[in-house]
């Protein structure tokens, strides 16, 4: 390979996680230093929440915008009275009711606040009713637009806070000509966050903040331009006078060395960016909750389109919006699930919010209509440790000022598979996730060879989910969590450094087993090939290798639907010879319905079973492991019915019959 500039750049991992990005503002010790999750369990957000959407546009946002806004006809002559009603005492009595305990409202949108005063102060009305019937309130803050038309008239010089493109014109949200988008390095825009964070904790009295679109295109603005020069000055003093490279589409492989520091550079400076905005915030209300929406996981090109790479920006947030298309189901055989992003966010430390969207053919974005969506919706999240909770019941039934959870079939529903998901509470809280197979995502193969890497590493975790195993991800950053496994799947990490080739080394030393899938650490972290592939001297019978066309994805959207790949049983197989078929557990029957398990004291398991057919299961059957000798009986339990107790079988393993259910079966084994 023959790098096009900077030739001799090396850089180890401890340098990357130690850069600073360029400019004043930017002096900053690293945020990015790991948060064990001992240290993450502390969070406000770790508690028993169940979320709701609140209207998080204020109204002017509807009357700009016009059309279908959110599943909101901004046309329809009763949308005032329904958003009035909207912050009404009667809707917070009704939402408590139903065990809602946290809502996202609106707070500051962009206009300004100077012009978003007296909508700020209908929030804090409803605050106060919030807080006098137990539900906590985070203010939207949008990060990533400005309303020119208004906001100029209290900050006149804003303009010079824009984003600039490669042509130097302004940059707009979503291509809206009246929304432009504010520079993540301007001090003057991040001094005005700050203000809009204090007015809303001082004034409005929110529990936190939604931060909406808080992700960031390349920009091409002055300051941009010196940071990312001053930044590679410190890292390469001959590399002083090197510009930003011009953006592509959608790269599958990147070799040029300033193209591959340049997406380093915009991941860490978004990250600190939104450290800043935390340190903050934490320094006015140390409780406060943080919730982010960087469009993450949308497609596979958050780092290089977005500056996302959610290791670095999920540090900063109590939470993460999984906002997309994956609404659960089945859909022309693939299984379709939020469960990527609640893998991710589990090790990693903050929480999911599903606001997924059921597709629509006359709005785009449609919302769920009968008890099994809703039941599926809130059975994915409950059993993956996400926020259980809606984002439909609130938006406008077309009625009048009714709203969607007064439908009566609907408002049951959500009632009753609230209810299932917080009297089971206990079979969640302070439970250890059980451990068996994991898949690594490192940074470099992600971003520098995108196509290959998200090809394999969701083959491999389609598989996973669907081969009913036990699995979790881990990322290079938090390589040192893999002791805590007894597998590693390796699939599609081209790019390795020096440090996690020999943490995967050691982890297989130490007697781990290791299915490789595709060609593995053939480059170091910046694209540099090695002689030799790191594993290629690797042998042994806990160590399998799996041809790269048998689970290589096809992705059917750029959301990240997959489809079971067609020789998935290839990598079955090759996970099986290598564990000895010694799986804690395993759910076998049906690749319709997903496992994930966590242990209690006792010994008890404790097994969340996740139907994403039509149809109610059959024939399913949960493998254990020696751990679980010792049990001998079981019961299910499901929002469809009593529990039923069950029997474990011991010879010649232990193992449980489970009876059929609709959508969500909870197994404990005591």
């Amino acid at each position: 390979m023959k790098p096009n500039v900077c030739s001799n750049w090396q850089m180890g991992r401890r340098d990357f996680l130690g850069c600073v990005a360029g400019g004043a503002w930017l002096a900053w010790q690293s945020p990015l230093a790991w948060a064990t999750n001992g240290d993450r369990a502390k969070s406000p957000a770790q508690g028993q929440l169940y979320w709701a959407w609140w209207g998080w546009e204020p109204i002017e946002h509807y009357r700009r915008t016009g059309g279908i806004v959110g599943a909101v006809d901004t046309k329809s002559p009763s949308m005032p009275q329904w958003y009035e009603r909207l912050h009404s005492e009667e809707v917070v009595r009704l939402m408590s009711g139903l065990g809602i305990n946290l809502a996202c409202t609106h707070f500051f949108k962009g206009f300004g606040l100077a012009h978003e005063h007296a909508e700020q102060q209908r929030t804090a009305g409803l605050v106060k009713f919030a807080h006098r019937h137990g539900i906590k309130v985070l203010g939207y803050c949008q990060s990533r637009s400005i309303y020119h038309e208004q906001f100029l008239a209290e900050v006149p010089n804003a303009e010079s806070w824009i984003q600039r493109d490669e042509k130097g014109q302004l940059r707009t949200w979503g291509g809206a000509k009246f929304r432009w988008a504010p520079c993540i390095l301007c001090g003057e825009f991040r001094d005005y966050m700050k203000r809009a964070i204090r007015v809303g904790l001082d004034e409005v009295k929110l529990d936190g903040f939604h931060f909406d679109n808080n992700y960031c295109q390349p920009c091409y603005c002055k300051r941009c331009e010196a940071a990312f020069r001053a930044w590679m000055a410190r890292r390469r003093p001959d590399c002083r006078d090197v510009k930003q490279p011009p953006t592509e589409k959608a790269p599958e492989r990147i070799t040029d060395p300033v193209v591959q520091e340049w997406v380093r550079w915009r991941c860490e400076s978004l990250a600190e960016y939104q450290a800043d905005l935390k340190a903050h915030a934490r320094r006015i209300k140390p409780d406060v909750i943080l919730l982010g929406n960087p469009a993450y996981p949308r497609d596979p090109n958050s780092a290089y389109a977005r500056s996302v790479w959610a290791p670095l920006l999920g540090q900063q947030l109590d939470l993460m919006f999984a906002e997309n298309g994956n609404f659960p189901g089945i859909e022309d055989g693939a299984l379709i699930s939020q469960v990527r992003a609640c893998k991710h966010a589990a090790v990693l430390g903050y929480r999911v919010v599903s606001t997924v969207w059921k597709k629509n053919k006359l709005t785009g974005l449609g919302l769920p209509d009968d008890e099994a969506a809703i039941a599926l919706q809130i059975a994915e999240s409950a059993a993956n440790g996400a926020l259980p909770g809606t984002n439909w019941a609130l938006r406008p039934l077309g009625e009048g000022d009714r709203m969607r959870v007064e439908r009566p079939d609907l408002k049951a529903a959500l009632a009753k598979h609230l209810r299932f998901v917080r009297a089971t509470e206990s079979l969640r809280a302070n439970a250890k996730p059980v451990r068996d197979i994991v898949v690594l995502h490192t940074f470099a193969s992600t971003v520098f060879d995108n196509r290959e890497a998200v090809a394999l590493a969701q083959g491999a975790e389609e598989v996973l989910i669907r081969g009913g195993f036990v699995w979790d991800v881990v990322f290079g950053e938090n390589i040192a969590q893999l002791s805590e496994f007894s597998m590693l799947v390796l699939a599609g990490q081209s790019h390795l450094s020096n440090a996690e080739a020999d943490a995967i080394r050691a982890f297989v030393a130490r007697g781990g087993a290791l299915v490789l899938v595709g060609n593995n650490g053939c480059f170091n972290e910046n694209g540099r090939e090695r002689p030799r592939a790191a594993f290629e001297l690797l042998t042994g019978e806990r160590i399998i290798r799996v041809e790269a066309n048998a689970i290589r994805a096809a992705t059917k959207t750029s959301e990240g639907r997959v489809a079971l790949p067609k020789d998935w049983k290839q990598l079955t197989d090759a996970i099986e010879r290598a564990s000895g078929d010694r799986f804690p557990v395993r759910l076998r029957g049906s690749d319709s319905v997903t496992l994930s398990a966590c242990e209690l004291d006792g010994p008890r398991l404790v097994a969340h079973l996740v139907n994403y057919a039509s149809e109610p299961t059959t024939k399913l059957c949960l493998s254990l492991g020696d751990r679980w000798k010792s049990c001998r009986k079981a019961r299910l339990l499901s929002p469809d019915g009593p529990e039923r107790k069950l029997v474990v079988n011991q010879n010649p393993q232990p193992r449980v019959e489970i009876p059929s259910f609709k959508t969500y079966g909870v197994v404990v084994v005591e």
